[in-house]
């Protein structure tokens, strides 16, 4: 009863239930494991993780578990957080779901570090190791270079003016990253239905008997909207964040001289688009016309001096 009372203040386990939250949570780290290892050992799929990989990993962790801890906590637990979720979906999204599975294990772990409010293990499973492992979903929508270069390229709003085209502009720079919504969405779903399964199932631990099914169940979905109140501030700031020229600019540039991968074989989605490296005209899409021919002038200049 150490851990109990010295580090899980609200978790209330027998030594039972402390094995099998253990027993949970070693499941979810050799699943992390799995997924990194077996695709290796099997189709051949190389991953390395660079050091680039590992700080930007780190500095989403650090700023997302910062976030948490800002927001509006209910009485029965929940919080209602400042879009602390951003920099996992971030990572997740660009850097693909074998690495994003590694940030979101370890973002899970430290949840239980932050005041859980666990009463049985099933709590533990639905409240927190379910939705927030699932955070991972969005690396299965990942980011692809080209294909969000050949989107912003339909974009014909260039030198108009109006807001119009200005709704426009923004729609194309947002939509060409429809995968990070999607993923988004996906892991709101889950989350809102693990905790709504949560709420039936202890719900006599808050209130006690004589309660019906569906007074239970209307109950835990109400009280658990506030997952989706959380989740839209979410998409919000990511909207907020993902229409800025300078951040799609920089993520570009990241994958320029990216190498996170060698050639992986043909049919793994995210290892194709992590192994793949950018062309010129990746940068060039969000770049404006006259900038764009300045380089060009400057880079030609540049090889007429060469001997």
């Amino acid at each position: 009863m150490f851990v109990c009372s010295s580090v899980w203040e609200d978790v209330t386990l027998t030594g039972a239930g402390l094995a099998i939250l253990f027993a949970m949570l070693a499941v979810m780290v050799i699943t992390v494991v799995a997924v990194n290892a077996v695709p290796r050992l099997v189709h051949k799929w190389e991953i390395a993780y660079t050091t680039r990989d590992l700080t930007y990993g780190a500095a989403c962790l650090a700023l997302a578990f910062a976030l948490s801890w800002a927001g509006v906590t209910l009485p029965n637990g929940g919080t209602i957080t400042v879009a602390s979720l951003v920099p996992i979906f971030i990572y997740c999204y660009y850097f693909g779901f074998r690495k994003g599975i590694v940030v979101t294990a370890a973002y899970t772990l430290l949840q239980f570090i932050q005041f859980p409010n666990i009463v049985s293990p099933w709590s533990a499973f639905f409240d927190y190791i379910l939705p927030y492992f699932s955070l991972c979903v969005a690396g299965l929508f990942c980011y692809k270079p080209q294909k969000y270069a050949a989107f912003i390229k339909r974009d014909k709003t260039d030198g108009a003016r109006g807001a119009k085209s200005s709704v426009k502009k923004w729609a194309f720079t947002v939509g060409g990253h429809w995968g990070i919504f999607a993923g988004a969405i996906a892991h709101m779903i889950i989350r809102y239905f693990c905790q709504t399964v949560s709420g039936i199932m202890n719900f006599e631990l808050w209130y006690g008997d004589g309660f019906s099914f569906g007074y239970k169940l209307g109950f835990s979905l109400g009280y658990n909207a506030y997952g989706l109140l959380d989740s839209a501030i979410t998409v919000a700031a990511l909207c907020i964040l993902l229409s800025s020229r300078s951040f799609n600019m920089f993520m570009t540039a990241t994958f320029d001289d990216k190498r996170a991968l060698k050639p992986a074989a043909a049919g793994e989605a995210c290892a194709v688009s992590d192994a793949t490296t950018v062309a010129d005209n990746t940068v060039e899409a969000d770049l404006p016309a006259a900038a764009q021919a300045a380089e060009r002038a400057a880079a030609q200049s540049g090889a007429e001096t060469l001997p």
